[in-house]
């Protein structure tokens, strides 16, 4: 028994032998394949806002290449301008020991002050936990294009604290944020005055405003088990915002993702119900200050289906919103992309159509422009279609390209003009009432047509060039103008990581001319009714202006890197909302620690 033991031993290595060395042939052809992924370029910017030596926490998982190929710039426009830095992502179960920490300060001119911190770590054995706190201030003047200094103070505070939980064949990342920004308003739009006479004339000047945001979002998904035949991803949201001046908001936002393969397709639903309930809000509908309560409802069902060379997703998209002030409003667009690929990553053509409706909550519109009028009640936007038709690829091995244009039909877009309205005791001919320095948010029926290019050059290992432009169209219902916004956009940006303990970076942005509009209605009393009513406007135009950028790092061990930042070294004086103008040439400079 012990020699048939032994027989069975050595036949079945003889076995495992002889499959592992087919497998391994088969392994030698799968690996003379060559493979290249190619994603949209990220520039990473050294500075207090975009943060390069971030420690990460990688995954052993692996995840599936995604393409988006839409231009979302962001300039640089000053220290307060840049697009802040998202909270360290920790992407699955760490596989080396890592740094812990990363800890950054700095001070630049207009009264700067900058710290942050980050800190992950693993919290057991499928988890991870991690913590993000940052303080940016600004305290200096600002010079107005009427040459007025005024004070411009500005503060930024965050905290964050993320943990992600890996079970077998999911995980489940949690966060709790909180965050608060606050400012004055500084600016105006017209001749210079006095500061007797701004106090006098402008119903907001120099007023403190801040806006505190704190919530949770909770995320459940099995989207890398390749070996589950359904992927899921479920996602709750919940914030509570507030202003200095009363104005609350509470919304909250469930949804899933489902992906089904089926014999010939794959089945993909994507659902969500939303509900936003914002305060002491003067009410388009009732015309009284209160409350608006919406609810939206999201059901789009399509199919996948995928060849070597083309694929085709088609289905539709469903939108309910429910309104306390208004009857039911349904929005049904199509949901189609077709892709083609005579030239395997050299070459892809592609062609869709879609929609949405956006519930444009106010703390979304306070975050695009602080400066609005804090009683706004905000009006949904309807995308009823967006045509898109474009090619992308490869011209080069180093060098990628993608050329898209977009043709959309928009109900109900969002313009902010400079508005007031004023009751004046004398007759029609007294003097027309100052303006305010704060913005009112008007709509229009809008169809826009978007032409954009984006190259992306690798020069080596050590250099890489990012160019991306954006033409734009309008064409109005009712508005005069599209007010602030432009007709073109370009973005140029490089980094530069030589060998050695310097790395550079430089960014270039242009932007076009915008039309901008001051408007004054003044309502005339005569006994106990309202007499006649004037406007008076003033169309401004915002010039077009180019902003540079270049920033340095240098690593002086492998704990400690000193930065530095310079901001418009150009001196461009410039606005981007009428009457508030940017700071003009800043430098942050500092250090950074890792642990």
């Amino acid at each position: 028994m012990k020699k048939s033991f032994q027989y069975h031993i050595a036949g079945l290595a003889i076995l495992l032998a002889a499959g592992q060395q087919a497998y391994a042939q088969q392994d030698s052809t799968r690996l003379k394949q060559e493979v290249e992924v190619v994603k949209a370029y990220q520039p990473s910017i050294s500075d207090a806002f975009k943060i390069n030596d971030l420690p990460q926490i990688k995954d052993e998982k692996k995840d599936k290449p995604t393409f988006n190929y839409i231009i979302n710039s962001q300039p640089v426009f000053s220290t307060f301008e840049v697009k802040p830095v998202q909270a360290a992502q920790m992407v699955g179960e760490p596989k080396a020991e890592l740094g812990k920490g990363l800890l950054k300060a700095g001070v630049g001119n207009y009264l700067t002050p900058y710290g942050e911190l980050f800190y992950n770590t693993k919290a057991g054995k499928n988890s991870v936990f991690g913590l993000h706190f940052r303080h940016l201030s600004s305290n200096g003047n600002v010079k107005l294009i009427n040459d007025d200094k005024v004070d411009a103070p500005r503060s930024e505070n965050v905290a964050e604290l993320f943990t992600k939980h890996f079970f077998r064949r999911s995980t489940l990342s949690t966060k709790l944020f909180f965050d608060r920004q606050a400012h004055s308003y500084y600016g105006y739009a017209g001749e210079r005055r006095s500061d007797e006479a701004k106090e006098d004339d402008f119903p907001y000047w120099n007023d403190k405003q801040a806006f505190s945001k704190g919530g949770i979002q909770l995320n459940l998904s099995n989207e890398e088990d390749t070996r589950a035949n359904l992927n899921y991803d479920f996602g709750l949201n919940y914030h509570y915002f507030g202003t200095k001046t009363g104005q609350t908001e509470n919304k909250a936002t469930v949804g899933s993702l489902l992906q089904k393969d089926f014999d010939t397709f794959q089945g993909l639903l994507n659902a969500s119900v939303g509900f936003v309930r914002t305060d002491s809000i003067l009410n388009q509908t009732t015309g009284n200050f209160g409350h608006k309560q919406q609810i939206l409802l999201n059901i789009s069902p399509a199919i996948l289906l995928e060849g070597d060379v083309a694929s085709l997703k088609a289905g539709i998209n469903t939108f309910t919103l429910f309104d306390d002030d208004d009857d039911a409003r349904v929005l049904i667009t199509p949901n189609i992309l077709a892709q083609w690929s005579p030239v395997k990553d050299n070459l892809t053509l592609y062609a869709g159509a879609n929609g949405r409706m956006e519930q444009n909550n106010y703390s979304a519109i306070a975050a695009e422009n602080r400066f609005v009028t804090p009683t706004q009640d905000i009006r949904k936007t309807e995308y009823q279609y967006i045509l898109t038709g474009g090619i992308k690829g490869k011209f080069h091995p180093r060098l990628n390209y993608r050329f898209q244009v977009d043709y959309a039909n928009i109900k109900d877009e969002h313009f902010y003009i400079f508005n007031t309205n004023n009751f004046l005791m004398d007759a029609p001919t007294s003097p027309l009432p100052p303006r305010a320095n704060t913005f009112d948010v008007v709509y229009d029926d809008l169809k826009q047509l978007s032409l954009g290019a984006e190259l992306y050059y690798t020069a080596s290992d050590l250099v890489n060039f990012h160019l991306q432009g954006t033409y734009y169209s309008y064409e109005l219902d009712s508005l005069e103008e599209a007010w602030h916004k432009p007709d073109f956009e370009l973005t140029l940006s490089t980094i530069i990581n030589p060998e050695g303990p310097l790395k550079f970076n430089a960014d270039i942005f242009f932007k076009g001319e915008r039309k901008a509009l001051e408007q004054s209605e003044s309502f005339y009393l005569a006994s106990s009714a309202i007499g006649p009513h004037d406007v008076d406007q003033t169309v401004h135009t915002l010039a077009s202006y180019i902003d540079m950028n270049v920033g340095v790092e240098y690593q002086y061990s492998s704990n400690l890197s000193f930065f530095g930042r310079l901001n418009n070294f150009a001196f461009q004086q410039y606005e981007n909302w009428l009457g508030y103008s940017q700071q003009s040439f800043n430098l942050l400079v500092g250090a950074s620690f890792s642990f």
